[in-house]
């Protein structure tokens, strides 16, 4: 039992030992890589990347590098903004109610998602300047609180999900006593 023991023992002493030597021996080749060819010491700004050079304003009193926007931020480059509301007050299983929801002028589409995967468009009400969708709570709902995730999209792909929670009344089933 000893011999094995000892047997795993001198395995990983030698495995660490291995990994040791072939860590600084690729620390010297890169050493002497770098005297081979003659460098000269590298200045830390000229390896910035060219986009964070850009960006990038260096204060030398205070040697603090701050980056900075170019301004070139465009309608399609942020994401439409929106909120919902839904009823507060507790919802029976297989009523349908309606979810109104606010966005941004940039949203082309909203669509609601609930836990099942179903997916509901919402239809802009030009008069209310409000975007409306109706759905029907589901009758096996077995929650007392139940998320429904509201998706606006652009016309560029950009999107922004926020959630809606309904009370459900009587959602949690009590526990039957077997009759």
């Amino acid at each position: 039992m000893k011999s094995t023991s000892m047997w795993g023992r001198t395995a990983w002493v030698t495995a660490a030992a291995a990994m040791a030597v072939l860590a600084l021996g690729c620390g010297e080749q890169k050493q002497h890589a770098a005297v081979e060819t003659g460098a000269a010491p590298v200045d830390q700004a000229a390896q910035t990347p060219a986009v964070i050079a850009a960006a990038s304003t260096t204060t030398p009193e205070a040697g603090v590098t701050t980056l900075v926007g170019d301004g070139k931020t465009t309608e399609d480059s942020l994401p439409p903004d929106v909120t919902a509301f839904a009823p507060d007050s507790s919802i029976v299983p297989g009523t349908i109610i309606e979810i109104t929801a606010d966005a941004s002028t940039d949203a082309t589409s909203l669509i609601l998602t609930d836990r099942l995967g179903h997916k509901y468009p919402f239809a802009y009400d030009a008069e209310a300047k409000a975007w409306r969708v109706h759905y029907r709570v589901p009758l096996g709902t077995g929650v007392d609180r139940l998320g429904l995730s509201v998706t606006a999209t652009t016309g560029a792909n950009r999107f922004k999900r926020v959630w809606v929670f309904l009370k459900i009344q009587g959602g949690v089933p009590a526990e039957s006593d077997g009759c």
